[in-house]
């Protein structure tokens, strides 16, 4: 499972210039929903994959069955992650939204 976030990429993406004739303050306002949308995927993923951990268990974890069944598992931790995250259901995201509208509003 891939769940390492590649920082320099979300910081050049904040960094970078405006796309496609968007003011500045918007393409950040939309950067900062895509990285607070990816927080909350990676944190979704990490409870969807704790939730799940018993629930594929195998005797034979290192045969075929086995490794057909972690990459089962791998499968369906990633599409519940990427659909929570996409529909905000833990509402991690709107939380990091709501904190970076507050700190910009002083």
């Amino acid at each position: 499972m891939n769940m390492n976030v590649n920082i320099n990429a979300i910081a050049h993406t904040l960094q970078g210039d405006t796309d496609m004739g968007m003011s500045k303050s918007r393409s950040d306002e939309i950067k900062k929903e895509e990285i607070a949308t990816d927080f909350e995927e990676i944190f979704a993923r990490k409870l969807v994959s704790e939730l799940t951990k018993d629930s594929f268990k195998m005797d034979d974890n290192n045969g075929v069955l086995g490794q057909s069944n972690n990459m089962y598992r791998r499968h369906i931790t990633e599409t519940l992650a990427n659909e929570i995250a996409k529909q905000r259901k833990l509402g991690m995201a709107d939380l990091i939204t709501e904190h970076w509208k507050q700190r910009t509003s002083f």
